[in-house]
């Protein structure tokens, strides 16, 4: 299952001041994040994406992610399983003139879809003969 949002930053936003937004989705695990920053954003938008207080994306807290024309892509795999399925984006735009839009796109292998090929296996598995 695919999910996708666009965020239009303001001008003049610190991180401080950052937008905060809740990315709601269904239980399973993500399988992969990208974050699109269209030219023009001069290395003047930054982005990362949490799980509440946890940063995901970038692993790493003092890291955001930026760019001008460029196209972040996660798969690392990162389990929503407690309800409100959903992470957090932050973000926020220094650019003192214009404000840019970025887009979060999430790609999720829901729950019962994952049960379904641990079942499914199992099944397979247990058809095999023994020899002799």
């Amino acid at each position: 299952m695919y999910y996708a949002w666009n965020f239009t930053l303001a001008a003049d936003q610190s991180e401080a001041t950052k937008t905060v937004t809740d990315l709601y989705m269904e239980k399973g695990t993500i399988t992969r994040a990208e974050i699109i920053f269209p030219v023009g954003c001069a290395n003047l938008v930054f982005a990362h994406l949490n799980d509440a207080l946890h940063q995901v994306w970038p692993k790493e807290p003092i890291f955001k992610f930026i760019g001008d024309g460029a196209n972040i892509i996660c798969t690392d795999e990162y389990e929503i399983k407690e309800p409100p399925f959903m992470i957090q984006f932050h973000g926020w735009n220094t650019d003192e003139i214009y404000a840019h839009t970025i887009t979060v796109r999430i790609q999720i292998l829901p729950a019962k879809e994952i049960l379904h090929k641990v079942i499914g296996s199992i099944i397979d598995y247990s058809k095999l003969k023994r020899p002799g």
